[in-house]
């Protein structure tokens, strides 16, 4: 089991402003929305804690087994509860209005772009261990909320403080998913 706290997120301001613009339901962004979008991405990343807890298993060691998109050919899978804390949350508790009429939409956009981003953290570390073992991993796969207790009995979710109660995962901003690992294809030499 590895656990990893406290990496380095950088969120994409455009795709955080392309959301929130569908949110508020309007084609051009004014250049007060677009600035008031970038000092809450300023302000906000420091109320980010993410934290990763993953562990790779055979498939023949696994206790737990969720084959939701396995490819026919897979040899091992990674696990992994994903989080970037609650800390934003009770930020945005302290004035849901400091940031204007839209803050509420603009932060859970950044949320959800440091999760996604934290996923991708998460990816670039778990397919270099693949690699080492001559494998590849395919995309993720999200893992249902009904199964978060399960995976928690076999991944130590609380060493994150992440916890699972009633198939629902605390903080709000947490994810549990996997990597299918394969072996990689060899290449043809001429």
């Amino acid at each position: 089991m590895r656990k990893i706290k406290n990496f380095k997120i950088n969120l994409r301001v455009k795709d955080i402003s392309r959301v929130v613009r569908k949110l508020v339901n309007v084609v051009d962004m004014s250049v007060e929305l677009e600035q008031i979008i970038q000092c809450c991405c300023r302000f906000y990343i420091k109320s980010l804690s993410p934290a990763v807890v993953y562990d790779t298993f055979s498939n023949e060691s696994l206790s737990f087994v969720y084959e939701k998109d396995a490819p026919t050919k897979w040899v091992a899978q990674s696990i992994f509860f994903v989080t970037i804390g609650n800390t934003i949350e009770k930020e945005y508790k302290k004035n849901e209005t400091a940031f204007g009429e839209h803050t509420s939409k603009i932060v859970s956009a950044i949320a959800v772009n440091a999760l996604d981003q934290s996923k991708n953290f998460v990816q670039r570390i778990i397919s270099n261990e693949a690699q080492d073992e001559n494998c590849e991993i395919i995309r993720v796969v999200n893992i249902e909320n009904e199964y978060y207790e399960e995976v928690s009995k076999v991944i130590p979710s609380d060493k994150i403080d992440v916890s699972v109660e009633s198939s629902i995962i605390y903080p709000k901003y947490s994810s549990a998913g996997l990597f299918y690992w394969v072996p990689s294809k060899k290449k043809n030499r001429k």
